[in-house]
């Protein structure tokens, strides 16, 4: 990730899981970059522990690598990847509890985790989901619900 910080892998192994605000930054970091890559087309983000790194002041960067999956399958991916990394930065483990996650996070990722791709929200519904914005705010773009 060159010099930026430590990878999330990194961070959790010499620090432990992340918690409270930490852990909300993350998700919230990751689905901000996630959804705006989405709505530019770019998808396959391949998200992951090694690819997510953390800046000294709380900021995340992500090395994203984009794949050749076609873009509905890669969208659908890359949510799952979303909710498999903060699941593990959560726990420390691949396959952790997501019953350690905040309530409202624990059933994004869930949503995330679904089995059927179809049945995954996209980046941007996750981000309304995370920036507590209502139904009502579904018109909006990604930029203005970043805006706020």
């Amino acid at each position: 990730m060159g010099g930026q910080g430590a990878t999330v892998a990194e961070f959790v192994r010499t620090s432990g899981p992340l918690r409270g605000a930490a852990l909300q930054r993350l998700a919230l970091a990751c689905a901000a970059t996630m959804a705006r890559l989405h709505a530019r087309g770019m998808a396959g983000l391949r998200l992951s522990r090694e690819s997510v790194a953390l800046g000294a002041r709380g900021q995340v960067f992500i090395g994203w690598r984009p794949s050749a999956a076609a873009y509905e399958g890669a969208v659908a991916d890359d949510v799952r990847a979303w909710a498999d990394l903060v699941v593990f930065a959560a726990t420390g483990a691949r396959d952790g509890d997501p019953a350690v996650l905040p309530p409202a996070l624990r059933l994004a990722v869930a949503q995330c985790r679904r089995p059927d791709h179809e049945a995954r929200p996209r980046a941007a519904d996750l981000l309304r989901v995370l920036l507590g914005q209502s139904v009502a705010a579904a018109v909006a773009g990604v930029d203005d619900l970043l805006a706020c």
